[in-house]
């Protein structure tokens, strides 16, 4: 490495620190919103069970961006359909540990007790509007309804107009010609804007945006991911925002869920991810982002696939696709842990274990 390529990753280390050193200030001021502690979900099959989510803990803080990152199949949307309450079940069930919000155990609701917290405590904006808009229904109207089911007190009247204010909010141009229109007079980006609005018409302190930007092209991605980072602090809500793009995470985001094969792997900052990452899955996410800056050949790749559930690898699930691994990762499955004491970054990879990783 040559001395200017070490000075440039000198001086962007220290910005990361001083970055990390605020983040973690603000964290400290604010109050714990969302405190998933061990969760797990299994999938009940005729094949047998199969383990979606393993042993998941995280914590979200008001007005905060958790990104959770990973490839398909990892676990992302089954944690946020644990969350709201949405598993299909059969064949899905939580099994073990808590999804507490503001106090209350959400695993431990019945499905109509999770009615009065969707919509009114949590939000969902899903990939792809088109299939998640009733497309026999005018988009004011589809506002309005969830509107009146947690304000039974309101008139249709106080509620249709509630509904055009939050079109106005989103940004959305002819307000009153989208109230009325219906999903498929619409392009994908306003849609999409009709979705955020239904999601944050009541208000609810955490939002959950599965892949929000999937269906759109670029020029409109970029408008809705502001979009709804504008809403997060303008009304302070908790997005935690699942996602391929690492080019958004390190945008948006305050911290980071890296997940592969239904375990978390990485936890920590965007800021200290992007410059100190340390799990062999986490560094080959970050070193597949094309670089402007190097000319190559070949753009890098992660070798190999996710494992299928039925087909998870004994120890680490990483182990197939790590160039780092050795015997004891192929054995033993690691525990998320504390990286050098820090708890705001932890990793689950026996490299950071002496006593296992020198045997």
């Amino acid at each position: 490495m040559s001395e200017t390529n070490v000075s440039v990753n000198a001086e962007l280390r220290t910005v990361a620190e001083k970055i990390t050193e605020h983040e973690l200030e603000a964290a400290g001021r604010s109050e714990v919103l969302l405190d998933v502690d061990d969760l797990s979900v299994t999938l009940f099959t005729e094949d047998g069970e199969l383990p979606a989510i393993r042993s998941l803990s995280f914590v979200m803080r008001t007005g905060e961006t958790l990104a959770v990152v990973g490839e398909s199949g990892c676990g992302k949307s089954m944690t946020a359909l644990s969350i709201m309450g949405l598993l299909p079940q059969p064949p899905a069930k939580i099994v073990g540990g808590s999804i507490r919000l503001e106090g209350t155990d959400l695993a431990q609701l019945s499905r109509d007790e999770m009615r009065a917290y969707r919509g009114s405590k949590i939000g969902m904006i899903f990939q792809e509007p088109m299939t998640s808009l009733n497309p026999v229904m005018r988009a004011g109207r589809q506002i309005r309804e969830g509107i009146l089911v947690h304000n039974p007190q309101m008139d249709k009247k106080e509620a249709d107009e509630r509904a055009l204010e939050m079109i106005r909010l989103v940004g959305i141009p002819a307000p009153e010609k989208v109230f009325r229109s219906y999903p498929h007079e619409l392009s994908g980006g306003m849609r999409q804007r009709v979705m955020i609005a239904m999601a944050l018409a009541c208000q609810p302190s955490l939002l959950i945006c599965d892949e929000p930007t999937t269906a759109l092209d670029v020029t409109i991605q970029a408008q809705i991911l502001q979009l709804i980072d504008r809403m997060r602090a303008e009304l302070g809500t908790a997005v935690m925002l699942i996602t391929h793009d690492m080019g958004v995470v390190s945008e948006m985001a305050d911290w980071v869920a890296v997940m592969y094969a239904g375990h978390l792997v990485e936890y920590t900052t965007a800021s200290e991810l992007f410059t100190n990452p340390k799990h062999p899955y986490s560094i080959g996410l970050i070193n597949s982002i094309p670089s402007m800056d190097d000319v190559v050949d070949k753009l890098f790749a992660i070798p190999g696939n996710v494992p299928m559930l039925d087909e998870l690898p004994h120890g680490c699930p990483f182990h197939p696709r790590c160039p780092y691994a050795r015997d004891v990762c192929r054995q033993e499955c690691p525990s998320v842990a504390a990286l050098d004491g820090d708890e705001n970054h932890t990793v689950a990879c026996w490299m950071f274990d002496q006593t296992k990783w020198g045997e």
